[in-house]
Formats: C-alpha cells, sequence, structure tokens
C-alpha cells in the first residue's frame, strides 16, 4: 500500500498576505534574518498582525546550525506563542521548523499555528516535511524528515519576490528544477507526486530566465513560487536523490549556495541515473513537456545551457573549491553523500566509486 498526503493549506494570488489576518489578538513569533528584518518587508507581516503581541527572531543565518535552533528554540518555549509565521528563503524556514518542533519539547502543552511565508522561489520548504540543519563543528549538514515540520499554511504572495537580486533568483531556481526533476524518477514516486513534479518543471523551466531578468514584480516570479510550491509537494512525497546527497555533502564543507550546488550536479546526475532505463524514459519524457528532443541527454545539456545563461559557475573550481582540497575530501564527500537521507531515493544504486566519478567531472 502506498501513501500520498497534503497538509498544508496554501493561500496565493494577489494579496496572499491577508491569510494572516487570521492570527489577529495571538502571541506570535514571527522567526526571520536580520536582512529582511531590516528590509521593511517584515513590516507587511507585522501589519497583518492586528492586535497580535508579536516577538521577532530575526538570528537566522543561511545554513542554520544546531547551536542556533537550540537557542530560537528556547526562546520560543519562553515566549509561548499561539502562532509561529517563518518569514524568508530556506534558511528561516528550515530554522523555524526545527525552532518549533523543539520548543514543543522544552515547554508541555505548546502547540502553535504554524504559517510560512517564502520570500524566495525555491526550497518549496513551506509545504515540505523537511529541514536541514549544519553542525558547523563537523561541516555536516543534516536533514531532517518528520511529518511534524510540515507547516500549518503556507502562504504565498508573489509581491515580497520583487526585490529579490537575479543571483539569489538565478539559485533558488536551479533548486526548483532539481527537486521537480529528482521526484519525477524517485523510487517512491506516483502518479501524484508525478502529476506535481512535471508542471513544476515545465513551469520552472519556461519562467525561470524570463524571472532572473526581470526586475520588480512579473508573472515569471509569480509562476516560479507556484512552481517552487509545487515542486515541494512532490520530492515531500517521493523523496530527492544524488543530486541533493551530493549538494549537501558539498555544501556542509565548502559553504557554497545550495541551488548553485545543484545547478553543477544536476546534469551529471541525469547523466548518471539514464543508465537506469526506468530513469531515463521519465528524463526523455520531461525533456519532451519541456520542447526538447525526449532523451536524457538533451535534457542534461538544456540545463546546461540554462546555467550559463543564469551566470551561474560550471566548475566546483569557480565556486572558491580547490582542486586538492576537492581531491583530499573526495572520500569523506563521497561517504557523506552516501549516508544521506536524500539518497536512498535515488533510482540507481550508487557507489563510493560512482560519487567520486562525478565529482572528479566537477573540478
Amino acid at each position: 500500500m502506498e501513501r500520498f498526503q497534503l497538509k498544508p493549506t496554501i493561500y496565493f494570488g494577489p494579496d496572499a498576505l491577508a491569510a494572516l489576518d487570521a492570527l489577529a489578538g495571538k502571541r506570535v513569533m514571527v522567526i526571520t534574518d536580520a536582512f529582511l528584518s531590516s528590509s521593511g518587508l517584515l513590516d507587511r507581516v507585522t501589519a497583518r498582525l492586528t492586535g497580535c503581541t508579536v516577538e521577532r527572531f530575526t538570528e537566522v543565518v543561511p545554513d542554520p546550525s544546531l547551536a542556533l535552533v537550540a537557542r530560537g528554540a528556547r526562546a520560543l518555549a519562553d515566549f509561548r506563542p499561539e502562532a509561529v509565521v517563518a518569514f524568508g528563503g530556506g534558511s528561516p524556514m528550515d530554522c523555524a521548523k526545527a525552532m518549533v518542533e523543539f520548543g514543543k519539547k522544552l515547554e508541555a502543552g505548546l502547540a502553535p499555528l504554524f504559517y510560512a511565508v517564502p520570500t524566495t522561489a525555491g526550497t518549496g520548504s513551506e509545504v515540505t516535511s523537511f529541514a536541514v540543519l549544519t553542525d558547523t563543528e563537523r561541516g555536516v549538514k543534516y536533514p531532517l524528515v518528520d511529518d511534524a515540520l510540515l507547516p500549518d499554511a503556507a502562504v504565498l504572495d508573489a509581491s515580497l519576490l520583487a526585490g529579490v537580486p537575479p543571483a539569489v533568483t538565478a539559485d533558488t531556481g536551479m533548486d526548483v528544477l532539481t527537486h521537480a526533476a529528482e521526484a519525477y524518477v524517485a523510487k517512491q514516486a506516483s502518479p501524484f507526486s508525478d502529476a506535481l513534479a512535471e508542471q513544476a518543471f515545465s513551469l520552472a523551466y519556461e519562467h525561470l530566465k524570463p524571472a532572473y531578468e526581470t526586475a520588480g514584480e512579473s508573472r515569471a516570479k509569480e509562476n516560479m513560487l507556484l512552481a517552487s510550491c509545487m515542486a515541494g509537494m512532490a520530492f515531500n512525497a517521493a523523496g530527492l536523490g544524488l543530486c541533493h546527497g551530493l549538494a549537501h555533502s558539498l555544501g556542509g564543507r565548502y559553504h557554497v549556495p545550495h541551488g548553485r550546488l545543484n545547478a553543477l550536479l544536476l546534469p551529471h546526475v541525469i547523466q548518471f541515473n539514464a543508465a537506469d532505463a526506468g530513469a531515463a524514459r521519465r528524463y526523455a519524457r520531461l525533456a519532451g513537456r519541456c520542447g526538447l528532443a525526449q532523451n536524457p541527454r538533451a535534457l542534461a545539456a538544456a540545463l546546461n545551457r540554462l546555467r550559463a545563461a543564469l551566470k551561474l559557475p560550471d566548475r566546483l573550481s569557480a565556486c572558491g573549491v580547490e582542486a586538492g582540497q576537492l581531491r583530499g575530501d573526495m572520500d569523506a564527500l563521497a561517504e557523506a553523500a552516501l549516508a544521506d537521507l536524500c539518497t536512498p531515493t535515488n533510482p540507481r544504486s550508487v557507489s563510493v566509486l560512482d560519487v567520486k566519478a562525478i565529482l572528479k567531472e566537477l573540478v
């Protein structure tokens, strides 16, 4: 027997932030980062929290650490909110998920409503049971997977993306494509996740470059936000694969943006997985949905062209990773990728030698 579930209520379209009006009069903790807190965007959120007692936790940083989450969970437990609003990209989302879950363990009876408001089109974290935390001492990223991490509501307001820098749009957009592609070929894929993954991939493939090239609000950015959410729902059900396992391994050690690593890795992982006949057929269908020749090689080549158009690097050395350092770390990187929670649902079995071969192509 298989299972498919959708939990978060999704609010989208013009003025979607109005969904926060439902929290009027409650004790609310808003979790975000220092930049968003000072940018003026956060004021649009707090303006909706009429009559609320609001506590702001603004310490979130990229790749949130275990220590940060512990500090935040204590602050959350002490404040005892009736609702939590996670506001930002993947890092505030992941940090908030962990803070809420660990805060419940610190304070009996704590059960806040959890609203997730993304400000980038990338992680899809607003609709997933995933969070990624970093052990800064060991240089390791740990994916957490538990249905308890799912938000109660996702609020998709595309106007929040108007000021996102092009480089961030590129990084996060490639994450969307990777989520959709990996979910589509994952071992736990189903007809339900397939429908979401196909639509997410074709939307992102069509609209990422226009979103990157357009300043301010645009239809392309709105479609990228929808694609990000759909891809999140798809991989939450189907799982991911080797591309994410490797991205977590590399990102934990070298601190390269996650989407940038996915942009580098995905074409290589597609070529590797295409040795599996079932995966090859699915990649071919994705290529066809995008108007490409229906084969995995055409899909990988198109993603490389898109990466170049987005001015993303084509080698790890261009990301600041020295070749000698990479070679010295290769065994540890490969082992970490294989141990990652995302890798087991990859459609093709993977060995240490397979991972090292892919890494050697990226030096």
